[in-house]
């Protein structure tokens, strides 16, 4: 007696050893609506070398029963698409772990700028201390000198060598300085798309296109594309016109015509 033989998708592999789900389709002639119909059957299948992988084309075929609910074996992949599969899986993964060690990079060099800001800005404020204590020394002697007192005598080498080695680590010639020390960007914001920057500059655009008359053509332009030639832009209020326009900049296809402050 010939063996039963069916050509199939691989539709699950890895749950359990030895074993794929192989899906069967096929047409059948359905009397109740008079035409063929497909019909899908799903086969639990012996794979001995755990070869198979999800999206194979295969051909299967029955054997004494291995289990209770396998009866058939692969016989034969006839296209190996699984392994393509596979291959794009095993890509994307080295690209997702890239992605992760790049960001964890990009963490970590950001975490040491903040350190070494927060360690920079440290010394400058103990600098200001340090300046503002020797002024204090220095003027609570010139006190105690003009009124005839004697003032306890305060060293301060110390102090002012402390000062000069915060000076010469950082290259300040006077302090307090109207030079720049450090270059602090706390309050630039950072943009990750387009549509972020539009919204960011949003009021300024909208006051621009609202108020500049070098831009009134544009903004008519643009209103009366959304309207129509039915309607007329004098009809509606300053606040319909601000969403309008407004839907219309949050689209990225769309060319802000207001340049960014």
């Amino acid at each position: 007696m010939a063996r039963q033989n069916f050509v199939g998708l691989v539709v699950s592999q890895g749950r359990a050893n030895k074993t794929v789900k192989v899906r069967v389709q096929g047409k059948v002639y359905d009397r109740r609506v008079d035409k063929e119909i497909i019909r899908r059957k799903d086969f639990l299948v012996h794979d001995e070398g755990n070869i198979c992988k999800e999206g194979d084309i295969v051909r299967i075929e029955s054997i004494p029963k291995v289990s209770k609910r396998k009866a058939f074996a692969i016989a034969e992949i006839k296209v190996n698409r699984g392994q393509q599969f596979a291959q794009y899986e095993e890509l994307a993964r080295r690209r997702s772990k890239q992605e992760h060690e790049q960001e964890a990079r990009k963490f970590l060099e950001d975490r040491q700028k903040f350190q070494s800001l927060i360690t920079q800005l440290d010394d400058l404020k103990r600098l200001d201390e340090l300046s503002h204590l020797i002024t204090k020394n220095i003027e609570t002697e010139q006190e105690a000198h003009a009124a005839g007192e004697t003032a306890p005598s305060v060293d301060n080498s110390f102090l002012l060598n402390e000062v000069n080695a915060i000076k010469a680590k950082y290259q300040i010639q006077a302090w307090p300085s109207t030079e720049p020390i450090l270059d602090i960007e706390l309050n630039q914001p950072v943009y990750q798309t387009e549509i972020e920057k539009r919204v960011y500059h949003m009021k300024h655009i909208l006051r621009e296109l609202m108020e500049n008359p070098s831009y009134a053509a544009r903004k008519i332009e643009i209103i009366q594309d959304k309207l129509g030639k039915e309607k007329r832009i004098e009809d509606l209020k300053p606040a319909v016109q601000k969403n309008i326009m407004r839907s219309w900049l949050l689209k990225e296809k769309n060319e802000c015509p207001v340049p960014f402050p």
